[in-house]
């Protein structure tokens, strides 16, 4: 009887070792390709974030600054008067905070701290609900003085009304610096210079035209695996510059 030989037939072991191989390379390519899409996805929503964030804060601060020194004027003429007529003076009578009658905005700044500077606004509710509302989106008696103030607290904008408990408006905000543009005289409407708030003189308060509002965020990218270009803790610092129309002239 003749006895054939069968040779047998599949992978060996260095086939099964290189099919392995070759697999991991693979995953670790997929792998590595899914983290940076992530990575990626991430900076760009948290980019978005802060854009979000920077326009809402402007917004809300140039409206807190266009609203300063209103009042319902019109009410002076109305079918129920107040006794007294509105005026700003009147209106906007001297506190601890607004050394002038009349002085709808005021502000701090230090030297040792620069870039956390403080701005109060003031305004008087209008009687029409919802006609003004304050820096927290909510509307006040009417016919009341109401006063916004700004400053950064542990990297948020915060905004108090009437002194009440500061709230958060912002989040990520590492510096707030604000710059006075005033004039010559109350007749004056042309801006001559910009002080900062320590520079300025209790009359020159009145004679505040416009404001030079300056932000800086926190850099959301800052210390980020795969980012190393991000060498700043700080974006770059965004502004925008506000008249105060309701400002006596």
């Amino acid at each position: 009887m003749n006895m054939h030989r069968h040779n047998q037939r599949g992978l060996s072991l260095i086939s099964l070792m290189i099919a392995l191989l070759i697999g991991t390379f693979l995953l670790a390519g997929l792998f590595a390709v899914w983290f940076q899409t992530r990575q990626t996805f991430s900076a760009q929503s948290q980019l978005a974030q802060v854009q979000d964030n920077q326009r809402m804060a402007l917004i809300i601060l140039g409206n807190a600054v266009q609203t300063a020194g209103y009042y319902p004027v019109a009410a002076n003429y109305g079918t129920s008067p107040p006794s007294t007529p509105y005026t700003q003076t009147n209106v906007f009578i001297t506190n601890s905070t607004f050394a002038t009658a009349g002085q709808v905005i005021y502000g701090t700044h230090s030297s040792s701290n620069p870039t956390n500077d403080t701005l109060a606004l003031r305004f008087m509710a209008d009687p029409t609900s919802g006609n003004t509302l304050d820096c927290l989106g909510q509307t006040d008696t009417a016919q009341t003085v109401v006063t916004n103030t700004f400053q950064i607290t542990n990297n948020n904008l915060t905004c108090s009304v009437n002194s009440n408990t500061a709230q958060t408006i912002v989040t990520g905000v590492k510096g707030f610096e604000v710059y006075y543009g005033v004039s010559s005289s109350q007749q004056d409407n042309s801006v001559v210079e910009y002080l900062t708030a320590d520079q300025m003189s209790s009359a020159q308060w009145g004679y505040v035209q416009s404001v030079n509002l300056q932000l800086t965020f926190v850099n959301p990218l800052y210390g980020l695996p795969g980012q190393a270009g991000q060498t700043s803790s700080t974006l770059p610092v965004i502004s925008r510059i506000v008249s105060l129309p309701q400002q006596a002239k």
